[in-house]
């Protein structure tokens, strides 16, 4: 039965693709594509009820499974995935009108979208590292074209330097790979089971410490590229300034969560086998180093999707740095910083999508006054700033209160007191411009006009998320942090 579940699970948006394929009018790619992701994300939360029952899921051969950890990561993607697809037709509406996009354009837009999620989905429910791996690198492949979708000069010069760089550094996770299933086959009874998750966490202390720190250096870099970690982060502002807005929005809310979740089962394993330190300073290390060069970038910056990109960078840094404090506070304040953020950036990229259409620029100088032009947008993108820059009462503040505390409970005192000197620097910078975007005087040939009404509904719903969870974490959402913060632990 449990392979059942998980062809359920990923065989939905493999199909819905497949269907875009063979469809010709536009109608029918968004309703396909809003079905695939809706019943992608029912199918998730009905696993989560299964697991959060008690049961790890897992097929015959142990290909697949599904556990805590992995089923918080798979609502947070898939949720994400269901407001883009909802939040893509209203905006592909505008850009065909302003002749931004063609037919043919739109339905190769719905078949990667749904392509991006089928693979989304392979990182998440597999047990096995080259599943895991392979699953990683077809991300790229399914995105790559999504960033080059305009075909401008400047979108496919990202595109290039987006595959390029995460190939090179997904090669070094399948290097860190290669050498964990060395280790592992002294020590697993069968050699078919040695790049199963669960096997080798199963015998975690026996295996090679010094391989497995060789290896975790090559998975941190590798994995860590594909998340955006400093210093092969690079690729991220380019692919994010260039990519259509709602894919830059799922770039940033599901595909760094991804590979997050990939170095996040890495660094429970090293921490089993190698004990101490090791793994933890490493995080803590380029934690801070990523929120620290993305600092002036912020502040430095004329282009507010690359802004957003920065804001990125430096969010990752926020997750890892708390990963890496080791602390049961401090992991649960990562995984919900993994929730606040995704919402975070889905507000902050949709809304600058809006923005996008009705100035025709990415400049910041050059949009002023949008709060008069598109009061519904505008109104929302200055929440979506504040709360990225974990300003009371939205989550972000709640998040990041935990991960100080427990920086400063734990004895990291300097490296604590970097991290809220980042933040309040991050802070200053965002405001600066999103109050200049925001308020003023706007041009007399800015075009009046809001979003359409369903995209805007969708980003209000995710500011009242974010609300909530930084006022009163509700009790099932508490439970279900923790019990995937467990999994961390062991």
């Amino acid at each position: 039965m449990s392979v059942v579940y998980f062809l359920v699970l990923l065989g939905i948006p493999v199909a819905g693709a497949i269907v875009c394929t063979l469809l010709r009018r536009r109608r029918w790619f968004e309703y396909v594509t809003v079905t695939s992701t809706g019943l992608t994300f029912l199918a998730t939360l009905w696993l989560t009820s299964l697991v959060l029952q008690g049961a790890t899921i897992m097929t015959p051969k142990g290909w697949f499974f599904l556990d805590a950890l992995s089923v918080y990561l798979l609502v947070i993607v898939s949720g994400s995935t269901l407001v883009v697809a909802l939040y893509s037709i209203g905006y592909l509406h505008r850009q065909i009108r302003n002749k931004k996009v063609d037919g043919s354009m739109l339905r190769l837009y719905y078949i990667l979208l749904n392509a991006f999620l089928s693979t989304m989905m392979l990182v998440l429910v597999s047990n096995n590292l080259g599943f895991l791996w392979i699953g990683t690198e077809a991300t790229t492949l399914a995105t790559a074209f999504l960033v080059a979708f305009y075909e401008r000069e400047s979108s496919i010069e990202a595109a290039w330097k987006y595959v390029i760089i995460c190939s090179v550094g997904i090669a070094f996770a399948l290097f860190g790979i290669i050498l964990t299933y060395f280790s592992a086959l002294h020590v697993v009874s069968s050699a078919d089971n040695a790049l199963n998750w669960s096997t080798l966490i199963a015998v975690g202390k026996q295996l090679n410490p010094d391989i497995l720190k060789l290896a975790f250096v090559f998975i941190l870099v590798g994995f860590g590229t594909k998340a955006g970690l400093v210093p092969l982060h690079t690729w991220k502002p380019d692919a994010y300034s260039e990519a259509p807005a709602p894919i830059s929005a799922l770039m940033a809310a599901g595909l760094v969560n991804i590979a997050l979740y990939a170095l996040l089962r890495f660094y429970i394993l090293v921490n089993k086998a190698v004990g101490g330190s090791f793994a933890p300073n490493l995080f803590i290390i380029f934690g801070l180093v990523s929120m620290g060069v993305a600092v002036p970038f912020i502040l430095l910056q004329r282009d507010y999707k690359r802004l957003l990109a920065y804001s990125s960078v430096e969010h990752v840094g926020i997750i890892v740095f708390a990963l890496g404090l080791g602390t049961p506070l401090a992991y649960f304040g990562a995984l919900l910083h993994m929730l606040n953020n995704t919402l975070a950036k889905l507000v902050l990229f949709l809304t600058a999508g809006n923005i996008r259409i009705a100035y025709d620029s990415k400049i910041i100088r050059r949009v002023t006054g949008a709060i008069k032009v598109m009061p519904v947008s505008a109104t929302l993108f200055i929440l979506g700033v504040f709360a990225v820059t974990g300003w009371p009462p939205f989550g972000l503040f709640v998040s990041e209160l935990s991960i100080v505390t427990a920086g400063f409970s734990a004895g990291n005192v300097f490296a604590s007191v970097l991290f809220v000197g980042f933040v309040a620097t991050v802070f200053v910078g965002f405001i600066y411009y999103a109050t200049g975007m925001v308020f003023g005087e706007p041009s007399r040939h800015d075009k009046k006009g809001d979003g359409d009404t369903l995209s805007l509904v969708v980003i209000a719903v995710l500011v009242v998320f974010l609300l909530v969870l930084g006022t009163m974490i509700p009790t099932m959402i508490y439970n279900f942090i923790m019990r995937a913060a467990a999994v961390i632990q062991v």
